[in-house]
């Protein structure tokens, strides 16, 4: 049952994968192919969910978005995994004043909002969508370190980290070949919880013009350019609002079903 389980949680992350890689492929229309004439259409076969105020279709360019906004959110992700994993592990195994110095650089962070902090990060950067990944990645990789350096805390006091500190093992082959293996699994359970929060995020801060450039297929830019005309035509609105919505969600569940699917090993390995 329990590899029957595993099974299909690994088939629905590929899917998932796979599904966002082809994307842009089954869009219908050119997402960028704009034609005043055509401009804010109905549904129809052509356009199946409508053409947006410069005659671009609806449906395609949530598609072509597949490639943006989850794909920013995987990035940001990237980075607060790499920067969080591997200070939370020197400072877990560390311990002593570099703990103590790591430790409080995450608390300066936990103290202000996060949008803040990555909004003063990218004024100094420049506004755009590689400065918000970046500076949200700078801020994000607070929450992984701290769970690291937790677990790794607890790590280097089993016997296997004794033994081969005492055969002359370097400390940084200890944290990667011993400590990081054993603690992976909480940092894969949090990856999903963290895409989730950034695609909302970042979805936020290309409404507030923050984000992506006028023009791109991002998600959050659509709603922002769709609520002029969301009286007459709230598709443009609903459309990419809902799909933000089940993203997150599926992100969300996907967590919940590693979450179990660790817990339920754990003991087994133990």
């Amino acid at each position: 049952m329990r590899r029957a389980f595993a099974s299909r949680l690994w088939l629905t992350i590929a899917g998932l994968c796979i599904f966002i890689a082809i994307a842009p492929l089954l869009a219908p229309n050119d997402p960028n192919g704009f034609s005043l004439p055509l401009r804010l259409q109905g549904i129809s076969w052509q356009f199946p969910l409508g053409t947006d105020h410069m005659g671009r279709c609806v449906l395609s360019r949530l598609l072509y978005g597949f490639h943006v906004t989850p794909m920013a959110a995987f990035l940001i992700v990237v980075i607060s995994v790499g920067i969080g994993c591997t200070l939370g592990l020197l400072s877990g195994y560390s311990g002593g004043f570099v703990d103590q110095g790591i430790m409080r650089l995450v608390d300066g962070i936990f103290v202000f909002p996060a949008i803040a902090i990555a909004l003063t990060i990218s004024a100094v950067l420049g506004l755009g969508m590689n400065a918000i990944i970046i500076a949200l990645g700078a801020v994000h990789w607070a929450e992984y370190a701290r769970i690291t350096r937790n677990m790794a805390a607890a790590e280097k006091q089993r016997t296997y980290i004794q033994a081969a500190k005492s055969i002359g093992t370097s400390p940084p082959r200890i944290m990667y070949r011993h400590i990081l293996p054993n603690v992976v699994h909480v940092i894969l359970v949090l990856i999903p919880f963290s895409m989730s929060g950034a695609i909302l995020t970042f979805s936020g801060l290309s409404y507030l013009g923050l984000g992506a450039a006028p023009g791109s297929t991002e998600w959050g830019l659509m709603i922002a350019e769709g609520r002029v005309h969301m009286r007459d035509h709230p598709l443009l609105v609903a459309a990419p609002g809902l799909l933000i919505v089940v993203v997150v969600i599926t992100l969300n569940m996907l967590g919940d079903r590693l979450r179990d699917h660790f817990n339920k090993i754990q003991p087994q390995q133990s």
